[in-house]
């Protein structure tokens, strides 16, 4: 049992009782979108050298909210490794749940301020 499933049934009676009744646990989901696998496939340092990366449709979410740099980003996206399947996080109201293009990282640099290698193009 993951700590969260333990954590809300201590929390909530009603969920409790279905557990003990059936068996069954509050499920649990993997955050998953185009921009986390994008963000995913990154190293770290990678991550905090894409700076002033703003949010777009293009990314598969809608809103234009800004972050200081990718790792920020990808902590506001996945809050953690697993959530709740009921448990809301700010990104997920903002996902636009049909966007499944696969990006790359020419995707993530039209909306950010700085990246690696900025300047060096031709």
């Amino acid at each position: 049992m993951h700590p969260k499933q333990m954590k809300h049934l201590m929390r909530r009676p009603q969920a409790m009782m279905r557990h003990q009744m059936t068996g069954q646990l509050p499920r649990m989901i993997t955050p998953r979108s185009p921009l986390i696998d994008l963000l995913e496939r990154m190293g770290p340092r990678e991550r905090l050298r894409f700076r002033g990366v703003r949010l777009h449709p293009d990314l598969g979410y809608h809103c234009g909210l800004q972050f200081h740099n990718g790792e920020q980003l990808l902590r506001w996206l996945k809050p953690d490794a697993q959530m709740l399947e009921n448990e809301s996080w700010p990104a997920e109201s903002y996902r636009n749940k049909r966007f499944n293009r696969p990006l790359s990282v020419d995707d993530l640099k039209q909306y950010s301020a700085d990246y690696p290698g900025k300047g060096v193009e031709k």
